[in-house]
Order: C-alpha cells, then structure tokens, then sequence
C-alpha cells in the first residue's frame, strides 16, 4: 500500500521571518533556506543538528568516496543546492507509487531520485521523484519485478521498495536507526542491509515485504555493504572487527564469518560474476580508491583502474562481459561501464550526478540514482 502523505501548509521561520516550507526534522520547527542545516538524517534547525552523530563507518585519510552519496550524505548536500531558492514552487505530492513514474516539475525542489537507463546509457527516466525525499543505493530484484532502495524521508533513513516501473512504493523499515545499502537474496525472498539501530553499524536481514527484521552480526567493528554470494550459501560484507576494513563472508545466519581474503577494502558492497568465481571490488590499497577484480579465493588480483579518481559501486553484468561503476574522474559523479580487464571505459551519464549503479537481472537496463541538483 503506498503511504500517504500530508501536504504541508507554508509557515514562518521565527528567526528570519521568511516564509518557508521547510521544517526541522526532529522538532517540527520551520527553517529557512538560511538557517537549515543539512545532515546525514535529514534537515535540522541549528539547535539539534548539533546532536546528530556522525557517519560510523569511515577510513581514516580516504578522500570522498561514492559510497557516501550512496547512503545519502553527499545526496542530501546535492538536494541543498535547490533549497537555497526552495520558498514558493509547486510542492504537490508525487504521483510516484500510485500511477507510474513521477513527471518532473522544473519548479520544485529537485533531490536524488532513483532512475533507470538502457543498458547502452539511453532512454532515461525517473522512477522517483517525491518532495524531500533523499534516494540512494538502489537494487533490483531477481526476478525483475521490484527495486529496493533507501530514501532520507522525515528525516530518517530506511529501506523502500517499489515495483520496477516505480508504482507501489512502499517503506521497509522504520525505526531510530539509519538503515541502508540493501542487496536482494539470490531468490528474492529476503533482503540484506546494514543499520546502526542498535548503537553501531551491523548487518541485517529481512524478508521481502520487510518483516523478520533480525540482526546477523555483532561485533566491536563495524560491518556493513552487504552482498549476497550468487548461490545464496554466504552474505559477503565489509569489516573492520580485526584492524582495517576487509572483506568478510558469514553464513545466511549470521553463523560462521571468516574473511574472504586479506586485501585492504573500502567501504563500498562487492560485486560477483554470476557462477561466483570472481569479485570486483573498492580498494585505497595503492594510496587512492581504485577497482579489483579477483578470484574468489584471492588469487588473480588485478587492478582495473589506476587515476586521481574515487571509482567505486562496481559489479559485473550478467553475463559477466562488462563492469558497472561509479566514478568522479571527470569532476562530477558518473557512471560507467568496462570490459573486465578495465578497458573500454565508456560514461553512460552527464550533466546531473550519478551514482548507485545495478543491472536489472537480464542486463538490459541500470538502475541508478541521479541527482538533478
């Protein structure tokens, strides 16, 4: 059922007189393009953005890394750039989950919205489009039919999930924490992602319509970016329980963890070829975050990329013949896709930012997120 929605009614902001829209997501109070100020969660008054903790999972010296904007922190700063002249315009309450895509209004507050393009870049279209909402980290399902994402709405960040064609939408999960990054089971009954609802960033499990939510991993580190193994016999995530973040394996439990291999990672979720025999991966092992690609049990570790860059958000197409990724190499976020030895780079977006690449399960269209600014 898709959640209705109040349309708010235009206040005044007590500390600039300026009317406004716009209200603190924790105490309701209205804020004005002038005073609001963004955070991870949402946007505060002055007052309680100083409460907001920040973001757990961080490498130390690492420059900005795509995964950011993938749980929506560099997506909120992007929607902050239309807020600043946010007072008046059309605010009427998306059609996205009731009728088809949402058509976009050039008058009201553009944010980051989950899209769609052919797999060659073309035919692109938005599939969310509601007011204040901060997507990222899109997935689809096995079988074609749903996308699962995570949207800042109100304030909080949680898993949504939405047909294919952008109808039914529909939120997941809803509590105090900040959940994120959901990758579907290879059978499309359960959906994997990581919160930090229990104090620190963990890895989660739920089923598909959101219910049997349970916590698989419980450690001192921090573990996130979960990816399912393509058999389904284990969920890979990223870790730092034993010094530096690496990628781990854990059964569909939670039982049985070990590291997939000792190479440096980043925080960013793993891709696999389908037959699971090869990983694609984030690493700042060589100074700057960069692309691997190697055999499952690490052998064949190979670099793919080598700039100034962050790339990152890879996986491999189904059928394994070309590399999906993000990158900022040309000075905005994009995405691209390559060979599997990191030639034929080609950029499948310009203009507005891209970021949070997936193929649909026939390889024939990409879900990403797009940030119109």
């Amino acid at each position: 059922m898709t959640e209705a929605r109040t349309e708010p009614k235009e206040r005044t902001c007590a500390r600039h007189g300026r009317p406004t829209l716009l209200t603190c997501a924790e105490c309701d109070t209205p804020i004005c393009p002038e005073c609001l100020v963004k955070t991870p969660v949402g946007l505060k008054c002055p007052e309680h953005a100083e409460a907001v903790p920040v973001p757990r999972i961080t490498v130390k010296g690492q420059r900005s890394r795509y995964i950011i904007a993938v749980v929506g922190i560099a997506a909120v700063a992007g929607g902050l750039a239309a807020l600043l002249g946010a007072v008046g315009g059309d605010q009427s309450e998306d059609t996205a989950g009731q009728g088809g895509p949402a058509a976009v209004n050039p008058d009201r507050i553009q944010t980051p919205q989950v899209s769609v393009m052919l797999a060659d870049g073309g035919e692109k279209k938005i599939l969310t489009n509601r007011r204040l909402a901060f997507d990222g980290a899109s997935a689809w399902s096995p079988d074609g039919a749903r996308i699962a994402f995570e949207s800042v709405v109100d304030g909080k960040r949680s898993i949504w999930v939405m047909q294919s064609n952008g109808e039914s939408l529909r939120r997941l999960t809803e509590g105090t924490g900040t959940d994120s990054a959901p990758a579907w089971s290879p059978d499309g009954s359960r959906i994997v992602f990581m919160s930090d609802r229990d104090g620190q960033s963990e890895v989660y499990v739920m089923s598909a319509d959101g219910t049997a939510q349970r916590r698989l991993t419980d450690t001192a580190g921090q573990d996130g970016f979960p990816a399912w193994l393509p058999d389904g016999s284990r969920i890979a995530f990223v870790s730092d329980r034993d010094g530096g973040y690496k990628l781990w394996t854990m059964a569909p439990d939670g039982s049985a963890p070990q590291r997939l291999f000792d190479v440096a990672a980043v925080a960013d979720r793993p891709g696999f070829t389908r037959d699971g025999r090869r990983i694609v991966f984030s690493s700042d092992r060589d100074g700057n975050q960069e692309l691997y690609a190697a055999n499952i049990d690490g052998s064949g570790l190979t670099r793919l990329t080598n700039n100034a860059a962050s790339d990152g958000e890879a996986s491999f197409s189904p059928d394994g013949t070309t590399i999906l990724f993000a990158s900022d190499r040309d000075g905005t976020p994009a995405v691209f896709t390559m060979a599997p030895d990191g030639t034929g780079v080609k950029k499948l977006t310009t203009g507005p930012r891209g970021f949070s690449p997936a193929w649909s399960p026939d390889g024939r269209q990409i879900v990403y997120v797009t940030d119109p600014g």
